[in-house]
Order: structure tokens, then sequence, then C-alpha cells
């Protein structure tokens, strides 16, 4: 399957998980960005670590200033960036075992932070965890079809 196959199935399969339990699986395109690499589990490690990160400094910064809506999202996703850049950075010099560690796109972890900072982590990465499965299992079988 195609990338663009596994970010249009997570799409769908996200959209109709949300609509089925009004959860959200960490927004639209996080599922199908996820599958497509889940054969590197470090690097949904990462993500998910930058994103819980990401959260709490959103938790931080709402008890200094107004966020909602756009404001907060942006805040999510520039805090998301620049930690995916810290983490490129300095991860190497931590160990050259981790030199080519990546997080999963550069917006994906602001994406599940502000979802996580909506409806909890928990409920957050369980749902994201379902809508993965499910668009890792299609994507499975198509290839074996």
């Amino acid at each position: 399957m195609s990338p663009d196959a596994y970010i249009l199935l997570g799409i769908f399969m996200g959209l109709l998980f949300t609509e089925l339990t009004g959860v959200s699986p960490g927004g639209l395109i996080v599922p199908g960005y996820i599958a497509l690499y889940l054969r590197e589990p470090l690097a949904i490690a990462l993500t998910v670590t930058i994103a819980l990160v990401t959260m709490g400094i959103l938790r931080l910064a709402s008890r200094y200033a107004l966020l909602y809506g756009r404001r907060r999202f942006a805040v999510s996703i520039i805090a998301a960036c620049a930690l995916s850049a810290l983490a490129r950075r300095f991860l190497p010099s931590i160990s050259p075992a981790l030199a080519g560690l990546r997080a999963v796109g550069w917006i994906v972890p602001g994406i599940i932070a502000s979802d996580m900072e909506k409806q909890g982590p928990v409920k957050t990465l369980l749902a994201m965890g379902a809508v993965v499965a499910v668009v890792y299992t299609v994507s499975l079988a198509w290839a074996w079809a």
C-alpha cells in the first residue's frame, strides 16, 4: 500500500472511530502516519514522548496565557516542532545509536498533544492505538490479497 493510501485510510478510519465513540484518535492524519511507521517503534516512542512533553507545555502555558482554539493548537504545533528539532540535534550526542532517530513528522506530535490535552493522554493513546491497529491490519490484508 502506498503512503498516500495509509494516510487516506487513517483519515477515514479515524473519522469513523470518532463518530462512533466520540473519542479522537489523536487527530485525523495521525493514525495513518503512525501506521506507516509501525515497523519503527523507537520513532513512535519518540513521537509519543514529544507529544506528552508538549501537552505539559500546553498545560503550563495555559496558566499564564489565554490558550484556546487556534492559538492553543498553534502553540502545540510550535512546541512539538521545537522539541522535535531539539531531539534531532541532541539525541545523537547521547548515543551514536540514536543518530537516525526521528519523530514521526514535524506536526504529528503537536496534533497528538492537542488531542491529549483536550481528552486526556490515556483516552487519546488508546484510541490512536485502536485505529492504527485497524489501519495496519487493512494494509496487511491489502498487501496479501
